[in-house]
């Protein structure tokens, strides 16, 4: 199975990027990618533990660390 990478800058991700991210947090092979300018970023830091996996220029692309 591949990497699957979820834009939650994009509208046809979701309109509420922390909705989505509810829905497959708990998928496996699965990576986030936001942009550090989006105001919904602080929201996922304090929300989640996210672990970053990769960061370019403004893009960040992370995971979700389900075990704490």
């Amino acid at each position: 199975m591949t990497n699957t990478i979820v834009d939650l800058d994009s509208f046809t991700c979701s309109s509420d990027p922390i909705e989505a991210i509810g829905f497959l947090a708990d998928k496996e092979k699965v990576t986030f990618k936001i942009s550090s300018n989006n105001p919904y970023f602080n929201d996922i830091k304090g929300r989640y533990n996210i672990r970053i996996k990769k960061i370019e220029g403004e893009i960040i692309y992370f995971g979700i660390n389900l075990d704490g």
